[in-house]
């Protein structure tokens, strides 16, 4: 994706939001179309797992549960859209006095190559349920899966504008959007020093930002250790959540 192409996705996001197409129906429409997406996307899974196994470099198992997990995601926001609420406060005889929760507005998220299925579904069903559009930009390596998992979320009928897939480089259209004067919050997953520029930026206009990083499956090898061992646990490390990787490691330390 260009920088045009960012900017049309973002002018496409505010259109949606300005329209209230998404935020003002009432939320068991959300949940209508959360729960159609998630039914979409595990229509999809075999054939999506295999385009994520062959460009990713995980198992087909692996790749599949990423479907799975996605779809568990759109169900499990679907059943909240229509439970934000709001909280009313006594002040006494003559007063009314409440809080109404809003949707941010345009939601830009950054999604890793280790699970991008599955990441980008668990920071893009919770936006949707609370009725703000959504700006993704997927990992340039591993950019293929996620266009399928769009293709089928599209099929619930969203409004125009609520989600759009960028395909880019970080440097480029990830800072561009970053940046953007539309930009009403940030979602990252990556490494520490990427994080560090996105909140430089973000600090900019005070964007709020959300940021999961960290480094990815170091280990260490001793001299005497069992080859098999070493290539499961590595594994491990690479593909799977942080519980399975702490009980991986607490069998063999490897690096």
């Amino acid at each position: 994706a260009s920088i045009e192409d960012a900017d049309a996705a973002m002018a496409a996001a505010r259109h949606c939001v300005n329209s209230g197409a998404l935020s003002d129906v009432r939320p068991a429409q959300r949940t209508t179309w959360l729960l159609k997406a998630a039914e979409a996307i595990r229509e999809i899974t075999d054939e999506a797992a295999m385009v994520l196994c062959l460009e990713n470099g995980k198992n087909f198992e692996t790749a599949r549960e990423e479907f799975v997990e996605a779809a568990r995601y759109f169900e499990y926001y679907a059943g909240m859209a229509d439970k934000i609420e709001g909280v009313s406060v006594p002040l006494g005889k003559d007063y009314i006095d409440f809080t109404q929760y809003i949707p941010m507005g345009v939601s830009v998220q950054i999604v890793p190559w280790n699970f991008p299925v599955s990441i980008c579904a668990r920071s893009l069903a919770p936006a949707l349920a609370a009725g703000n559009a959504v700006v993704v930009k997927s990992p340039e390596i591993s950019p293929l899966a996620m266009t399928l998992l769009f293709k089928a979320i599209a099929k619930a009928g969203f409004p125009q504008g609520s989600i759009n897939l960028l395909c880019g480089k970080g440097s480029e259209v990830g800072s561009h959007l970053v940046k953007h004067a539309d930009t009403n919050q940030i979602v990252f997953t990556g490494s520490v020093p990427t994080g560090q520029r996105i909140l430089k930026d973000a600090a900019e206009r005070a964007t709020p930002s959300v940021m999961e990083l960290g480094g990815k499956s170091a280990a260490i090898a001793l001299a005497d250790v069992d080859l098999d061992s070493l290539l499961r646990s590595v594994k491990v490390g690479i593909f799977y959540n942080a519980g399975q990787v702490c009980s991986a490691m607490s069998r063999l330390l490897v690096h």
